[in-house]
């Protein structure tokens, strides 16, 4: 496995916790599939800190988040909306990876 997804540093206690169970990113499905594993990095310095396995992609538009993926992300549906515009600015489609904590 050499695949791998980056974490910024402040949600990897949610991921490891248990807590955040999926991650939004740009509209691609090119490399996550369910059953795919990844290696989990802290998006700062690169530094591997576990490993996930891919449950579901689905895509979905911006305006369609709600308090079910905030709480998914363990964050207020304010706080993810404002997050993901934070990454991806004027962003429309996305996809939401659902994961399971392997290690």
């Amino acid at each position: 496995m050499t695949d791998s997804i980056r974490f910024y540093n402040d949600l990897i206690p949610s991921v490891l916790s248990g807590k955040k169970t999926i991650t939004i990113r740009r509209q691609s499905r090119c490399c996550y599939r369910p059953g795919r594993r990844f290696r989990m990095l802290r998006h700062s310095d690169g530094v591997q800190f576990g490993e996930l396995e891919v449950l579901s992609v689905k895509d979905i538009r911006y305006q369609d988040l709600n308090d079910r993926h905030a709480a998914q992300e363990n964050m207020t549906l304010s706080d993810l909306r404002k997050l993901i515009q934070k990454i991806y600015p004027g962003i429309e489609h996305l996809t939401v990876i659902s994961f399971k904590l392997i290690r």
